[in-house]
């Protein structure tokens, strides 16, 4: 391991959390996931009764644009990392784990208790203890991210964090965002 300007312990488990966090985001493959459920549509609601004016003038219902619930905007798979991203840093243990498929929650958890790490039960005890230990060494959650494939399926992301750790993020859609899935490739 590079020797960096930090503390050799904080850097170490900056390191450690980040190599868990990238090996869990990442490498693209095969899902089950049904492409029509990223989008979503709006039907205009039919008017009760057609609103006439003696001057032929449009009425308000007839020029309003028509505009799409917030709740049914769809996030791009880019959005979701970054709100996965910051939820695991906050954390809101609920949407953290939410943005992660079952598989990877078990796949991450397994692989830091089988590193040692204490008290790793499941998603909620790891995104805690994650969030704790990058907030007791000031790690910010600086990352590039770029679109190495996009199918209708998955998307995958390229990943880049500011302390070097990169991999792909594979994500598939469900319901109006996108989820990181248990495939993985660390890269560097």
């Amino acid at each position: 391991m590079p020797v960096r300007t930090r503390f050799l312990a904080p850097a170490a488990l900056v390191s450690a959390v980040a190599l868990v966090v990238t090996t869990a985001c990442t490498s693209p493959g095969p899902s089950g996931a049904d492409p029509g459920e990223a989008t979503s549509t709006v039907s205009p609601s039919p008017s009760s009764s057609p609103t006439a004016t003696p001057d032929g003038v449009p009425t308000e219902d007839e020029t309003a644009p028509e505009e799409q619930p917030a709740e049914e905007r769809s996030e791009t798979p880019e959005e979701s990392f970054r709100a996965w991203l910051a939820a695991s840093r906050a954390p809101d243990v609920e949407v953290a784990c939410g943005y992660l498929t079952p598989e990877l929650a078990e796949r991450m958890v397994a692989e830091m208790t089988s590193q040692g790490w204490p008290g790793i039960t499941d998603c909620a005890s790891m995104i805690t203890t994650t969030a704790g230990l990058y907030a007791a060494v000031g790690d910010v959650p600086d990352v590039e991210v770029g679109v190495r494939e996009e199918r209708a399926d998955a998307t995958v992301l390229s990943v880049v964090y500011d302390g070097g750790d990169c991999g792909t993020a594979v994500l598939v859609p469900q319901g109006a965002r996108w989820v990181l899935t248990e495939q993985s490739e660390e890269e560097c």
